[in-house]
């Protein structure tokens, strides 16, 4: 009777934890939403996004400049072709 117990004790613990582990999961992950919504994170996210491509552009455009058959000719300008 003894190990039955224990076994139980198991089962019931590990179902009470699961479900404690879960709500807390739950709220966890309802804060972090809230969080990700908020119009300052957004913000945040939107200046990384600008950032980001405006890098990518600069990194374009010197590997245009010195690989060879990029399509883009070293003495030409952004002026130039643009226009």
């Amino acid at each position: 009777m003894g190990m039955g117990m224990f076994i139980l004790g198991l089962v019931v613990g590990y179902v009470l934890g699961t479900r404690a582990g879960h709500e807390r999961y739950e709220q966890i992950k309802e804060h972090a939403t809230d969080v990700w919504k908020s119009p300052r994170v957004q913000g945040s996210v939107d200046a990384a996004k600008q950032t980001a491509k405006s890098a990518a552009g600069s990194a374009t455009q010197q590997v245009r400049k010195r690989v060879p058959g990029s399509g883009f000719n070293a003495s030409q300008t952004e002026t130039t072709r643009s226009a």
